[in-house]
């Protein structure tokens, strides 16, 4: 046989080869079993809570908790904090964002760091801390106070625990975003003029909308559940301060099922955001 007739051949056995299925060894398929196994059970776990909810609302614990005064008001409260919270994250994490992107060295550095640092505390430690700066012996209370301005325990306390709570979030998705934006864009806008606020406005922010969309929604969704700093720093005051998530702790004392109805409204008024950012905004 000549050498050109072997390839021939070899090249013939390799092409019948690679058209059979490929079959997977017996310890893969162990594998691939053993991580649905845990896979299941992360599922079975998490479907067991909710329909431990679900299953204990009945009809006329629900058509009590709807008539409830207080709870309409907790749900107006927590509405209206979020809405201004996530405008406020808008204009305080977007320039942030930018900034931290798009520079390096120690002191960008120290300045993420600081930015993260809500990721890492407990709530009620924020809840504390917030109470400190702002109460009428704090620094800033003491300052706010000799204007007549009283932020502890009132609305004004909501927003600033959730701005406080979501901030670090939209901040890191906006500037994982912005970094991923392909420089060569960049430098030729700023061959052709532009400056950084024709960048941010024309070039980043059209191309970071669904980090936006995003970073709106998971913070949102932050704000309206926070519950240990929120009752730490704003309380839980009926009509006033109190939110869902702390209208469920006071129900939660005296009429757990009125608690549970609660809980599963709110689950299935934060299914509705999440399932936008799963199947519309596909993050």
């Amino acid at each position: 046989m000549s050498r050109n007739e072997a390839t021939i051949k070899g090249i013939v056995i390799y092409e019948e080869i690679s058209k059979e299925p490929c079959k997977p060894t017996q310890p893969l398929n162990i594998m691939y079993k053993l991580l649905w196994c845990i896979t299941g059970i992360n599922f079975i776990w998490i479907i067991s809570v909710i329909y431990s909810m679900t299953s204990r609302v009945t009809r006329s614990s629900l058509e009590e908790l709807v008539s409830s005064s207080e709870t309409l008001a907790a749900f107006t409260t927590t509405c209206t904090s979020v809405g201004i919270s996530v405008i406020i994250i808008c204009m305080i994490g977007i320039p942030t964002a930018y900034i931290l992107a798009y520079n390096t060295g120690k002191i960008y550095r120290i300045l993420e760091t600081v930015t993260c640092l809500p990721l890492v505390l407990p709530p009620s430690v924020a809840g504390l801390g917030m109470l400190m700066a702002f109460g009428t012996r704090g620094f800033l209370g003491s300052w706010l106070a000799s204007r007549g301005i009283q932020v502890p325990f009132s609305f004004i306390a909501i927003v600033c625990t959730q701005v406080f709570i979501g901030m670090p979030f939209f901040i890191q998705i906006l500037k994982g975003k912005l970094q991923s934006i392909e420089k060569e864009i960049l430098e030729a806008a700023k061959v052709f003029g532009a400056g950084h606020k024709s960048l941010l406005l024309s070039i980043c922010l059209p191309l970071s909308i669904r980090s936006i969309v995003t970073g709106v929604i998971l913070c949102a969704l932050r704000g309206a559940g926070e519950f240990g700093a929120t009752i730490m720093f704003a309380g839980n005051f009926a009509g006033k301060t109190q939110t869902v998530t702390t209208r469920i702790y006071t129900l939660y004392q005296y009429d757990i099922m009125q608690a549970v109805t609660l809980a599963v409204i709110q689950l299935l008024v934060f299914l509705v955001p999440f399932m936008l950012l799963k199947i519309v905004v596909k993050y």
